[in-house]
């Protein structure tokens, strides 16, 4: 399954939104679908760390379920631990 399939699969669309240059990107649900926002002014590392950190959320279904950080500090472990291979399923 390629990722845009798994994608249309789960219901997980990714834009491009302009949020000031204090937000790189955030997730949310709603209406059954998910949705990736990645502000296209920073960088395309910058964008890729984004879209994975955001995708974390989305995996370990954290989307309206975390108080005060701890989904942050979680998707930053599992991040930097790597565990889901996120870095390997989106193209560089």
């Amino acid at each position: 399954m390629t990722f845009e399939d798994y994608c249309a699969v789960y219901n997980i669309n990714v834009i491009y939104f302009n949020f000031t240059c204090r937000i790189r990107g955030l997730c949310t649900f709603q209406d059954g679908d998910y949705l990736i926002a990645i502000n296209p002014i920073f960088d395309s590392q910058s964008q890729k760390k984004t879209f994975e950190h955001e995708m974390l959320h989305v995996l370990e279904n954290h989307l309206g379920s975390c108080i005060s950080g701890e989904c942050e500090a979680a998707v930053n472990r599992l991040l930097h631990d790597d565990r889901f291979g996120v870095s390997n399923i989106i193209a560089p």
